[in-house]
């Protein structure tokens, strides 16, 4: 099912005629005597847009005509008005893509496998052999060189015949044939929409390549998607920039400076902690002569093991340590292995009892339930009793 007025891309507001209407679930399917909208397919979306100002919800092909989803049901003459932004958008990184496309083929000798389209990037893959960073720039100097030279982009209808004398090589339909030229450099069967010359896609971005099973993956941007991720990404550069208090240029040479920073602080921490260890190991020791007993609400799930591992490596001690983490609960048990008492005895005593999850060997046990604020309590009562 061609439709030539799909020829035009910026032909986007139209007055048409409802010739059908099928109601399905509230909705209503319209057929319309003539349409602008394009249909989903050779890898383009639909069009978004609105008929008589109502939104079209979907589209759909059935007995050779085009429905259009409303939600109201509508008769007579009606306008069409496209979503213009979007579809421009959408006629340019299509253009693109036969323009890559034909690059790739003729410099390279290869076939194109698949494309995809995203806001983000869009992908073309090809059967290369190989591909690397040079050939990245060479692609992107000649696609560039070719929208500045503005070459034109037809449409044509022609024949089966006509069409083979252009493309002896390509595979064409034999019925409802519609071509699309760039200039002398490319020939191809395609019922989507595009700019009328290469000028509209203003520029063309290769951000790289993947290696695929069969091939080459050829990642790309292209006119206002492109213009648009820059702008993006430029918000996170200033963003980051003014984080560091650098220029974008600096930006990278900033977060290595913070990273080493990082890593001695690191450093610098695990040597406090070891004080701390230390210091605090050697005041419990003197306060509790045989089970330790802690509770703590500002200690992360490693400290605590730490702390209560270096306790018991020093001192003759059992200790029992119990974290508020959020809105859990983490109990640890350790005990010197030259006591009687075994850590994970102890551990298994209480765990049933107080719902806690986890285990762990004698000199440690540790794990965790839900935090409630007379768990420490219960905790020493069970321990405790005889």
């Amino acid at each position: 099912m061609l439709n030539r007025l799909l020829d035009d891309c910026f032909l986007s507001e139209f007055q048409s005629e409802v010739i059908e209407v099928e109601e399905e679930n509230g909705l209503y399917w319209h057929a319309l005597r003539e349409t602008i909208f394009f249909y989903e397919g050779g890898g383009m979306s639909s069009d978004e847009g609105v008929i008589a100002n109502h939104p079209v919800l979907a589209l759909r092909e059935k007995r050779g005509m085009l429905w259009h989803l409303l939600d109201v049901k509508l008769s007579g003459q009606v306008h069409l008005s496209i979503n213009m932004h979007a579809r421009f958008r959408k006629c340019q990184i299509h253009t693109a893509q036969h323009l890559i496309s034909a690059l790739v083929n003729q410099v390279y000798h290869t076939e194109v496998l698949a494309h995809h389209v995203s806001d983000e990037q869009n992908d073309i893959e090809f059967n290369l052999k190989s591909f690397s960073e040079k050939q990245v720039s060479e692609l992107q100097i000649l696609c560039n060189g070719l929208i500045r030279d503005d070459l034109p982009i037809k449409v044509f209808y022609p024949t089966h015949e006509e069409a083979m004398k252009h493309a002896p090589l390509k595979r064409l339909a034999h019925d409802d044939l519609r071509v699309v030229s760039i200039g002398n450099l490319d020939y191809n069967p395609c019922g989507c929409m595009h700019v009328p010359s290469l000028r509209y896609i203003q520029s063309i971005y290769i951000m790289g390549y993947e290696k695929t099973t069969n091939g080459y993956k050829i990642l790309y941007q292209a006119g206002d998607q492109l213009l648009e991720n820059i702008d993006k990404r430029y918000t996170v550069l200033d963003e980051a920039g003014k984080a560091l208090a650098l220029p974008h240029l600096y930006i990278n040479s900033g977060i290595y400076k913070l990273g080493n920073e990082v890593k001695a602080l690191s450093a610098d921490l695990i040597v406090w902690k070891h004080k701390y260890y230390k210091l605090g190991a050697a005041d419990l020791a003197k306060r509790f002569p045989h089970t330790i007993f802690m509770e703590f609400d500002d200690i992360d799930v490693k400290s605590l093991s730490q702390y209560a591992r270096y306790i018991v490596s020093h001192y003759e001690r059992i200790v029992v340590f119990v974290a508020k983490i959020y809105d859990s609960a983490q109990v640890v048990i350790a005990v010197s292995s030259t006591l009687e008492e075994k850590a994970d005895d102890l551990y298994r005593r209480i765990a049933p009892v107080l719902h806690l999850h986890g285990g762990g060997n004698e000199v440690l046990a540790q794990g965790g339930g839900a935090w409630h604020k007379n768990l420490f309590e219960q905790i020493k009562i069970l321990l405790t009793a005889e």
